[in-house]
């Protein structure tokens, strides 16, 4: 029996069926529709504001190996920063062959080092560390052989322990040279030819490190020549000399400290030519061996701690295209103990990394394709801020500094700008803010 009060039409009516209407389904989709257009948008600032601190971060990075290679190999190492390209890298110098004399004996016998090397003349002597060798009597050489590593060919670096007891001739200076020894040619021979350098370390027809008999430097990288003046290598006690070449620069050093030198040959030009020499891009490459000394003209004194050192492998990273790089080109030296190179850098480093706004970035993508079409004019940030100065006449040149004009752009165009800013210290210390 049914209960008194029982409506079964009642009942059927107030009972709500399954299912949402047409409206509720459309506030549904909106309000989803909303919350993702929000949720991508929250992702892309994130990723931004997570990819600036990245790129800086792998910025930090490339720099810091580079600091870290220089003191571990105890040699210099650079930092190329390319803000046209979106890229930064790096190249430092690692040791190929290596050369002590440590296990001396007999003439013939094998000497300690890279490439089964052996002594020919000459004879062992206490050393700058351990053991040398000395080729002040009939002369002599060691021949280190040949192997592939030793056949640098965008980069070396020639170091070498020396000491000598030939003190300058005393000559009648040429009409060109000035007060301060400075001189256009090397001594001459008596019969009246160049008298040739005492070789130091060499790898014929690609590399020569060597010493004249007036105690200058003197480089070869193939047939460009250089020289330093006299008396950078003083008689009498032990002294470390180096050859560093780059690619760009060839550099000739002494007691740690970088030597002027001078232009004494260069390829298709004769010496005294005032015309301005090229360094070679390369160094020629052979399968002559490397010598210590030398069979025709060997060094009238002592050498130890030879050391062969190629360049390595570029550490490169390139930033994502809405990022950029403020300002000009720029090469970055370390010094054999890490600092920035006092040689090329007088103060700190500051190197500003942008966020590109999407109005920006587009607009710079519309301004590259246009330019795609002509490339009579070089845009300046692809040049260093040096190199763009030299590209204006003589009476045009602006009066501008690099620091500055920088600053002004990053004040102008991107003062809005989410930013981090890479620093180097004269000491080498990398940050990032």
């Amino acid at each position: 029996m049914r209960e008194a009060g029982y409506n079964p039409e009642r009942s059927r009516g107030g009972r709500r069926e399954g299912g949402f209407t047409l409206i509720e389904l459309l506030v549904v989709l909106a309000i989803i529709s909303l919350m993702a257009g929000l949720s991508v948008g929250a992702f892309r600032e994130a990723r931004r504001n997570y990819g600036l601190a990245a790129s800086a971060g792998e910025i930090q990075s490339i720099f810091r190996r580079a600091r870290n290679q220089s003191i571990a190999n105890g040699t210099g190492s650079f930092v190329v920063v390319e803000p046209k390209s979106s890229s930064i890298w790096a190249q430092s110098f690692e040791t190929m062959g290596e050369w002590s004399f440590e296990d001396g004996g007999a003439e013939d016998e094998g000497v300690d080092g890279y490439g089964g090397p052996r002594l020919v003349g000459g004879e062992y002597i206490d050393g700058r560390l351990g053991q040398g060798v000395s080729f002040r009597g009939a002369g002599g050489y060691v021949d280190c052989g040949y192997q592939a590593s030793f056949d640098l060919s965008t980069g070396v670096v020639l170091e070498a322990w020396v000491r000598h007891n030939r003190r300058p001739a005393l000559r009648q200076a040429f009409k060109s040279e000035t007060t301060s020894g400075r001189r256009s040619l090397r001594g001459k021979s008596a019969g009246g030819g160049l008298e040739p350098a005492y070789s130091i370390v060499e790898k014929k027809g690609s590399w020569f490190l060597g010493m004249t008999p007036e105690g200058a430097l003197e480089g070869h990288i193939g047939d460009f020549q250089v020289i330093t003046e006299d008396d950078v290598v003083p008689s009498g006690r032990w002294v470390f000399v180096s050859l560093r070449y780059d690619g760009v620069s060839l550099v000739l050093a002494s007691d740690g400290v970088e030597r002027r030198s001078d232009v004494l040959q260069s390829l298709g030009r004769k010496l005294g030519d005032r015309a301005a020499p090229v360094v070679p891009a390369a160094i020629p490459r052979n399968e002559n061996p490397v010598m210590i000394s030398a069979k025709d003209n060997s060094f009238p004194g002592d050498i130890d701690e030879v050391r062969l050192r190629g360049r390595s492998e570029k550490a490169t990273y390139s930033h994502p295209p809405f990022e950029k790089l403020i300002g000009w080109k720029k090469v970055i030296h370390f010094d054999r103990y890490g600092h920035l190179d006092p040689v090329f850098h007088e103060k700190n480093i500051r190197i500003v990394l942008v966020e590109v706004s999407d109005d920006h970035f587009a607009l710079q993508e519309t301004l590259a394709a246009k330019k795609k079409s002509s490339r009579a004019q070089t845009d300046r940030f692809e040049l260093t801020f040096q190199e763009w100065l030299e590209t204006w006449p003589p009476d045009e040149m602006p009066d501008l500094v690099e620091e500055e004009e920088e600053r002004d752009i990053e004040e102008r165009v991107y003062s809005q700008a989410r930013k981090k800013v890479i620093k180097i210290d004269t000491l080498g210390v990398v940050s990032v803010q």
